[in-house]
């Protein structure tokens, strides 16, 4: 890691963002759930892409459960990729944690979009790093690293058909709606690619921020 860090030191930026994830007492946990319960309750539909450990997966409270991963944890060992390709299923309730690389993470987007009921939740997990090193790909930390999965952001919150927020939980935990099966999200990978994270703190300030209590009230009114 040291030596990368070393190869990519003409990306870093001196700012810090004073992020305190274990002082917000919200995790993604508890918005899947809030969205779980809004939804259908226990029959509701539920995608997860990268499950890892289950700590997420095993806490959703539904009957109606579909885990992506391709080394271990959720119900079906393949690629996010191979599962979209595949899948015949719609879902009311869908979080994406899985390869925390922007063109990866924005193909999860569209597919889940795609199989995801009119009315239906994505969520997205790590897209606020506090530093550059967080947010850079190739990874150069080996714990809180976020990937550069804030530059979907940036799409989103241009997007039609759709509602996003982003919640201060979590490493940020993006919030999408689907308002309309007429959706559209603007390609900016040109644009976005490439960025490194002095990008994203010009761009932060536009995101559609929200603590947890307004997502509760907005997620309520839907």
């Amino acid at each position: 890691m040291n030596a990368l860090r070393l190869r990519y030191a003409s990306h870093a930026h001196p700012k810090v963002f004073d992020w305190e994830w274990g002082k917000t007492h919200y995790n993604r946990i508890a918005l899947v759930n809030l969205l779980v319960g809004n939804a259908e309750g226990w029959n509701t539909k539920y995608l997860e892409i990268g499950c890892e450990s289950n700590a997420l997966f095993d806490s959703v409270a539904c009957r109606d459960k579909t885990g992506v991963d391709p080394a271990r944890g959720g119900t079906e060992r393949m690629t996010s990729d191979a599962f979209f390709a595949q899948n015949q299923k719609t879902f009311d309730v869908v979080f994406i944690d899985g390869l925390h690389h922007y063109e990866q993470v924005r193909k999860d987007a569209i597919a889940a979009l795609d199989c995801l009921n009119e009315g239906g939740w994505v969520a997205f997990h790590d897209m606020l790093p506090r530093n550059w090193k967080e947010q850079h790909v190739p990874q150069l930390v080996m714990r809180n690293w976020t990937g550069d999965c804030w530059k979907l952001a940036v799409e989103l919150g241009r997007a039609a058909g759709l509602e996003f927020r982003l919640l201060k939980i979590d490493h940020g935990v993006g919030l999408l709606r689907k308002k309309s099966s007429q959706f559209s999200i603007p390609d900016l990978r040109g644009q976005l690619v490439d960025a490194q994270f002095d990008v994203f703190v010009d761009a932060v300030n536009s995101f559609p921020l929200i603590d947890f209590d307004e997502a509760v009230a907005w997620v309520g009114s839907s």
